[in-house]
């Protein structure tokens, strides 16, 4: 007979790979921020933000629905550095900031 497992923090993709972030780590995220009504998580992205050298957002939807329905974009942004990223020239633009050539 299996013992029980004791109350932990669930198993996630943040609580799996929390050990891989780091000063040295840069993070980017690419989606749209909408929780489908789901919880945020607003900490795990905190922690992670606190933990990796940069976070990154890339945010295929206009910022002008950053505050919409569902989206906690605004909320993300506060917390990590979120960009529209929406095509091939955006996303060049972002890599010509990043590394300069």
């Amino acid at each position: 007979m299996k013992s029980a497992k004791p109350a932990t923090e669930p198993d996630t993709s943040h609580s799996r790979y929390a050990d891989a972030v780091g000063p040295r780590t840069a993070v980017f995220v690419l989606g749209d921020a909408r929780t489908n009504m789901s919880d945020p998580n607003l900490p795990a992205l905190k922690q992670i933000a606190e933990r990796a050298r940069r976070v990154h957002w890339l945010n295929p939807e206009q910022p002008a629905l950053w505050s919409t329905g569902d989206s906690v974009a605004l909320a993300y942004a506060d917390l990590v550095d979120m960009r529209p990223c929406r095509n091939a020239r955006q996303l060049a633009d972002l890599i010509g900031r990043l590394l300069p050539v």
